[in-house]
């Protein structure tokens, strides 16, 4: 910015600082000053390069969803779309879920093609969408079985305290229901957020404590939590703090035990959780790429808006001497070792969820814009007027 005085400014100076002439802030500098900056580690890209794959994460309370991925040259590619209150992510075969607090979007990828000059591996077309009313959707899974059934789409119904699936005449159908939650209600009663599957079937929750009262799990945040087998209802694991995003890799229940910054899995035969690497925020969003897990991180809220006041993530931070981050960490398993992260800067304060795209490094969507595109991915000839 100019150091000469505002009232000396000419055109020039007001253009370089981001005002017209009159002196009203330049709409287009507003909105890029309000996106997002990623900012990666030197061998972030590299690594996402040799992957083969890409990455999708949510970021929740933006609205967004973002595609991160490699150009040709091996350098990074992103791509934002609002969706809605994003958080809840599934790649299944050519099917990208996304799971909002409100609405189930089922996007398809329609196959490689052209945008605007530029190819892309993959192209996801929004095709169906299911209104889930005030679900509060958190993770979700596709493809899976429970109790020898076939479920397209599950999730974690947080609102009702249940996993539940989409229905074509009701908000949702109720699939597992804690044993200690007596009605269904919209009342966040235990905050259940998150399930995972094992060899295809539904088998584990991540659940914030044991209450059937209207938010009863904000009485006790740390410690309170645990991990429940749906199968047999059988808990697995407790002593957990605001637990999050268990998935199972490699023979192991892994967990993100968001309360107080770890990631780790569960001991069997203890019942333990066996913390592994430290997180630099609070993690939501755990996939694995072979040896290493990538984690999500968000910053924690302020306490005037305050869910986690109970928690002692903000201590162990500081008693660490970590600086709060929202993005994406990578650790080696081997080692329990960061070895690559993305910073994100701006706007975005808040992930939900991270995912894998194999085999896909530079994925595409319009989201619910460029009618064009949409047109043109139909796959039909163009309509004749009758």
């Amino acid at each position: 910015m100019s150091n000469t005085p505002l009232n000396d400014w000419n055109e020039a100076d007001f253009k370089r600082s981001g005002f017209d002439a009159s002196g009203k802030r330049n709409k287009q500098v507003l909105r890029e000053a309000g996106k997002p900056q990623l900012r990666p580690s030197p061998g972030f890209a590299g690594w996402l390069a040799d992957t083969g794959g890409s990455l999708a994460f949510s970021t929740y309370q933006s609205g967004r969803m973002f595609f991160l991925g490699s150009r040709d040259d091996g350098s990074l590619y992103a791509l934002d779309r609002a969706v809605g209150m994003a958080m809840g992510l599934v790649i299944d075969g050519d099917k990208l879920w996304i799971g909002c607090r409100e609405q189930i979007w089922r996007f398809a990828n329609t196959g490689a093609g052209e945008v605007d000059g530029q190819h892309y591996d993959a192209v996801y077309m929004p095709r169906i969408g299911y209104m889930v009313g005030q679900s509060n959707t958190h993770d979700a899974l596709g493809d899976v079985r429970f109790r020898g059934k076939y479920h397209e789409f599950l999730y974690a119904n947080t609102q009702f305290s249940c996993i539940a699936t989409v229905d074509e005449h009701f908000s949702f159908q109720p699939v597992w229901t804690p044993d200690f939650i007596s009605e269904l209600k919209s009342e966040d009663r235990c905050h259940l957020n998150g399930i995972c599957s094992q060899n295809g079937e539904l088998a584990f929750a991540t659940i914030c404590g044991r209450y059937d009262t209207p938010l009863g799990w904000k009485a006790q945040q740390t410690g309170g939590s645990f991990a429940v087998d749906v199968r047999s209802g059988e808990v697995v694991c407790d002593g957990l703090s605001m637990p999050h995003s268990p998935r199972w890799h490699d023979g192991r229940l892994w967990i993100l035990n968001s309360g107080e910054g770890e990631l780790g899995y569960v001991d069997p035969v203890g019942r333990r959780f066996m913390p592994v690497a430290h997180c630099a925020g609070f993690a939501r969003g755990l996939v694995f790429i072979g040896d290493y897990a990538i984690v999500a991180l968000s910053r924690l809220r302020p306490l005037k808006e305050g869910v986690l006041t109970g928690i002692n993530l903000a201590r162990r931070l500081e008693d660490r001497q970590t600086f709060q981050r929202c993005g994406l960490q990578v650790f080696d398993l081997k080692t329990g070792n960061l070895v690559h992260w993305l910073h994100i800067e701006g706007a975005v304060t808040e992930l939900y969820d991270v995912v894998h795209l194999p085999g896909i490094a530079k994925p595409y969507t319009p989201g619910f814009s460029e009618p064009a595109l949409h047109l043109a991915r139909m796959n039909l000839p163009r309509y004749k007027l009758l």
